[in-house]
């Protein structure tokens, strides 16, 4: 225990919205509950009590797909007991945790970690919105021809919002481990727009048919774009 780090923590939140943050802030406070007990229990928290709290604020959602990726894919959970009608819980840090759900909430009285440059990174990649241009993007991508319209929207895209992307994407190259969802997103991003700008052009081409060397070379052309400014 206490190896696991508040960044983390808000990674998932970050990541996965609301939902996660409500699934993983019901379950601090029932391990917070069960803690004022002094019983000797299974673990933090149990699912059944967990959606049952989950009811009592209002939210149908059943968690146990969130708390398999807050198990699996971050560590912030596991499994300390598992039958046919029960499963428990314990947090690997509860002190992270409770660290990066007031902070999610705008409780933490500092959130300036130790490199304030990567603070301010982490302001920026959340403004540029990063999953609203991927999806964007991967809209046009699908349709069989682009309108003239689409093809204003693209030109907009690849000179008026994507320089700033390039250029934020370069700094958190740097700092990977703290932005590999953003570099994996916009990674992604130009995949999408190496088809893309062969389609502006009238060349049909979907993603299997990409090879590597034409995603290198519009990636870096994208890259180049900006420098314009």
């Amino acid at each position: 225990m206490g190896n696991l780090s508040e960044s983390i923590v808000l990674d998932s939140l970050y990541k996965y919205g609301e939902k996660a943050f409500m699934v993983l802030r019901t379950a601090y406070e029932i391990y917070q509950n069960n803690s004022i007990t002094g019983k000797k229990l299974l673990g933090d928290f149990d699912f059944k009590t967990l959606m049952s709290k989950l009811r009592e604020k209002g939210f149908n959602y059943n968690p146990n797909q969130l708390l398999r990726i807050f198990e699996r894919d971050f560590g912030i959970v596991e499994t300390t007991y598992r039958s046919s009608n029960q499963r428990w819980w314990r947090f690997t840090d509860p002190k992270a945790v409770s660290r990066a759900l007031n902070i999610y909430e705008g409780k933490g009285n500092d959130t300036i970690e130790s490199d304030p440059e990567i603070t301010l990174l982490k302001f920026q990649v959340d403004i540029i919105d990063v999953d609203n241009l991927l999806g964007l993007i991967s809209e046009l991508v699908s349709k069989e021809s682009l309108t003239s319209t689409d093809k204003k929207q693209i030109k907009h895209l690849l000179f008026d919002e994507l320089p700033l992307v390039v250029r934020l994407f370069k700094e958190t190259q740097v700092h990977d481990e703290e932005f590999k969802d953003f570099n994996s997103k916009v990674r992604l991003m130009f995949r999408y727009l190496s088809i893309l700008v062969k389609k502006f052009r009238g060349i049909n081409i979907s993603v299997g048919d990409l090879d590597i060397e034409g995603f290198e070379a519009v990636n870096n052309s994208v890259v180049k774009l900006g420098d314009v400014n």
